[in-house]
């Protein structure tokens, strides 16, 4: 009885070591979310079209996938803020995709609701529902969290965090994307 709870111990342990934990010059996996997908604006009325990822090679590019929880939405919060203020618009390809399959029952109206209203505030901002999680599976990520990764113009991660950023995390990323859309060398 106890070699089996040491067992079970063991195993719960070793979870969050299945999460992805990508370094510098890896390549995230291909991801394809077809259950709803990107939203897009058509004149006032907002509809959702499959996304794929990687989008728009050339681009710098922020993701920042969530699960659909005020928790998680909050996470990082300053960085985002920072890319708004920092960065105008169309200099980077921002994409935040909601882990919807993590949203608490009944709360779909007022989450699509607030994605079309995001949408229409950064119309260049591109926004992704996942109704499935097949991205909180196919890049392996922390359930009831949100990640923050950037990619270089190649596609090669530069940056990834699972959880909030600290504050010298958020003034290093912003750094590391400004040198990036700067073409400086050495810089993935």
């Amino acid at each position: 009885m106890i070699r089996q709870a040491m067992i079970l111990v063991a195993a719960l342990a070793a979870l969050p070591a299945l999460a992805a934990d990508y370094q510098a010059g890896d390549r995230l996996p291909d991801l394809d979310i077809g259950d709803r997908g990107e939203l897009v604006l058509r004149g006032d009325d907002a509809d959702y079209q499959p996304w794929r990822y990687p989008q728009q090679p050339g681009k710098v590019h922020v993701l920042q996938y969530m699960a659909a929880t005020r928790s998680a939405s909050k996470l990082n919060d300053p960085f985002i803020d920072r890319i708004k203020s920092d960065f105008p618009d169309g200099t980077l390809l921002s994409t935040t995709i909601l882990n919807l399959d993590e949203a608490l029952w009944g709360t779909g109206g007022l989450i699509s609701s607030e994605l079309t209203s995001n949408k229409k505030q950064y119309p260049l901002a591109v926004l992704v529902a996942d109704e499935e999680g097949v991205g909180l599976r196919t890049w392996q990520l922390q359930e009831d969290s949100a990640a923050i990764i950037v990619t270089d113009s190649r596609g090669m991660v530069l940056y990834f965090k699972q959880g909030a950023m600290s504050p010298d995390e958020v003034d290093s990323t912003i750094e590391l994307i400004r040198h990036q859309l700067a073409g400086s060398p050495g810089q993935g």
